[in-house]
């Protein structure tokens, strides 16, 4: 069915050069790309069907698909790829809508930003505090509780996630009671799910929405309410976010958990079976400690940094450890059985089914015998995590996914690369299975000024990134280039190793305040970086993207070299293994597009509205030097490219003047 005239016309009269939303923003610019994506949204809502839209930085492209939802009279669930793309949507876009349109929406988080009341009651019950003032602060949480609408922990900014506390009274799928839950009608999860199926938008990020879908494959029900049209912000994050959720993580925090939680659970039993239970219950633990602790040892003899994906092949790995395995998932399996005559009660029945499914998961990493899955492990500063993830994921989408739907839109900033001169969505089609689909494609340039508004240096003359000499020498361009714009700037690094490395060798050299990731908080460091004037930020990929600082604060954002993920990390490397096996260029298709995607996204910091200006640099001379350097310069928008600081130093003094 067509967009109906009055559809168009309502979007007309609010974005339009004189319509509602000019009236009420005082700084508005009428953006016609802005109208033509969101004609494009309300038509493929309408009429159904897949729509591919890359909007540029300063498109407006939240509204663009906002506006034609409310219009579309149907449910749209909307997902974003980071927090603070949710945050404004939920705190800016939503509100500013409402003014003018009837509609309710919903946002929905993961479970662990919730309180469970069953978790946080049997948590008062303890008979001893772990620390000095969590007496107070239960109360303080109480209070909060009592009156807090959602019971999001992002209302008690008290507490991080991470919060030893929070960590015990969150919601948790895997020891949730469901309808058996003595609080089922008062959860806070419950009366989400309430507000959601009488929702018209549903906005979620990509982790609850693969999350979800991976639930309904299991046949465990559902989190958010049915749907038919879907639209991914942030669509170029959706692959990684994917191949999460259908594969299979194990950890030894997890198994500990459970273990715990038997110990706590077992006393409603008799004492032979909690004598059972708890002996059962602390050779789990015994295992696991052993077990986990044996792999780290192998692991750390190939891991930099903590979080890398490591490769984890059974091959590699000591006989002892295989035994061990096989003991610990014997024990899981022993603890199912012992529990599974208590069926009847829920608490009980729940732990047997975590053990089980432990179990399981245990066993499929052990065994590794399924092809199309990647096995790995990541070292994180409290766990060891087992993972297995799927070799491509647009075969799942294809299965579960695309054929449920009537309407799908992706779009992001950054979806294409360079095509024979022209932007093309081939890469992301392939990724997600796309290449056989019937898709719209709309490619909106930034209605940013880049001529005018930013300058390209490349410093030629360098060594390239892995030459010994590289960062010494990259050190006194980037002394000089920080001289030029004041400080006021984003160093952004591809690896920990360079950013340690630059770090240590550059800071004590500058006058200016330098912030480094890792050393605070994430928002912290931008909270500091926005009010302390002149500041430098050293950081990494977390800092890439999902990042806006308007204004003067930032104006430089350097980047080390050319940001090709790493061949040696397994996923990668078995990506590209099977492209070849398939008579593809892994490089040019897999690596050069991913990297490219990448590269724009951390220089797309940059420029954030029409008023801002400043200086890129890409310290990595290969962009100029092999012939692959092309795709990434024609994939970038226009502006102009120097390899000389003078041509840099000229353009500031232009715009400071």
């Amino acid at each position: 069915m067509k967009p109906e005239k009055s559809q168009i016309k309502q979007l007309y009269q609010f974005l339009g050069k004189s319509g509602e939303l000019s009236q009420k923003l005082k700084d508005y610019e009428y953006r016609p790309e802005q109208i033509q994506m969101a004609e494009a949204v309300l038509e493929v809502l309408q009429e159904g069907g897949i729509l591919l839209v890359e909007a540029g930085t300063g498109t407006g492209k939240t509204l663009a698909y906002l506006l034609p939802s409310l219009l579309a009279n149907r449910r749209v669930v909307i997902s974003t790829g980071t927090k603070t793309l949710q945050e404004q949507i939920i705190s800016k876009d939503l509100p500013l809508l409402a003014q003018h349109f009837p509609f309710e929406a919903v946002v929905m988080k993961g479970r662990a930003n919730y309180l469970c009341w069953r978790r946080f009651n049997n948590f008062l019950s303890r008979p001893r505090l772990d620390f000095e003032g969590e007496e107070e602060l239960l109360k303080e949480i109480q209070h909060w509780a009592r009156q807090s609408p959602a019971g999001d922990k992002e209302e008690f900014p008290l507490l991080s996630p991470e919060h030893p506390v929070w960590e015990k009274i969150c919601s948790d799928s895997e020891s949730c009671l469901g309808t058996n839950c003595p609080h089922f009608s008062g959860c806070f999860i419950t009366q989400l799910r309430a507000r959601a199926q009488r929702a018209d938008l549903i906005i979620v990020n990509h982790h609850l929405f693969f999350a979800d879908l991976a639930i309904r494959q299991l046949g465990f029900g559902e989190v958010i309410p049915r749907y038919r049209a879907v639209i991914f912000d942030e669509a170029h994050l959706l692959e990684d976010t994917i191949s999460d959720y259908f594969g299979i993580s194990l950890s030894d925090r997890r198994i500990l958990e459970l273990a715990r939680d038997i110990q706590e659970k077992s006393e409603s039993l008799s004492k032979l079976e909690q004598k059972e239970l708890k002996k059962t219950a602390r050779v789990i633990e015994n295992l696991t400690q052993n077990l986990f602790q044996e792999l780290r040892e192998e692991f750390e003899q190939e891991s930099e940094r903590e979080e890398k994906r490591l490769p984890f092949a059974l091959e590699k790995l000591p006989l002892s450890l295989l035994h061990q395995s096989e003991e610990l998932k014997t024990a899981l399996s022993r603890l199912a059985l012992i529990l599974e005559p208590k069926s009847q009660e829920p608490e009980l029945y729940a732990l047997a089914l975590r053990a089980i499914k432990q179990s399981q998961d245990l066993d499929f990493l052990f065994r590794q015998d399924e092809p199309d899955y990647v096995y790995y492990a990541r070292l994180r500063p409290k766990s060891t995590v087992l993972s297995a993830s799927p070799l491509e994921v647009g075969p799942i989408l294809q299965k579960i996914l695309y054929p449920h739907l009537e309407s799908l839109i992706f779009t992001s900033a950054t979806l294409t690369t360079a095509e024979k001169n022209q932007p093309g969505f081939s890469y992301f089609k392939s990724r997600l299975g796309l290449e056989s689909a019937f898709c719209r494609e709309l490619w909106l340039a930034s209605s940013f000024d880049w001529q005018r508004q930013a300058i390209l240096f490349i410093p030629d003359y360098l060594p390239e990134p892995d030459d010994p000499e590289f960062i010494s020498q990259a050190c006194g361009v980037l002394e000089k280039l920080l001289s030029l714009s004041k400080g006021r700037a984003f160093l952004l690094f591809t690896s920990y190793r360079h950013l340690s490395a630059f770090y240590q060798e550059l800071a004590p050299r500058l006058k200016f305040p330098c912030l480094c990731q890792g050393e605070a908080p994430r928002s912290y460091l931008l909270e500091e970086f926005r009010q302390v004037e002149e500041s430098v930020l050293f950081a990494t990929t977390s800092f890439w993207q999902g990042v806006d600082v308007i204004g003067p604060a930032l104006s430089l954002v350097v980047i080390d070299r050319l940001p090709f993920n790493s061949p040696s990390d397994p996923l990668v490397r078995a990506r590209i293994e099977l492209l070849y096996s398939r008579g593809r260029n892994a490089f040019l298709e897999y690596q050069v597009p991913s990297a490219v995607i990448m590269l724009r996204q951390g220089l797309g910091r940059l420029i954030r509205s029409k008023k801002d200006f400043g200086a890129l640099s890409i310290l990595d001379p290969r962009i100029l030097k092999r012939s692959y350097g092309k795709i990434f310069l024609q994939s970038l928008p226009p502006m102009p490219i120097t390899q000389k600081l003078e041509e840099v130093e000229r353009f500031f003094q232009k715009k400071q003047s």
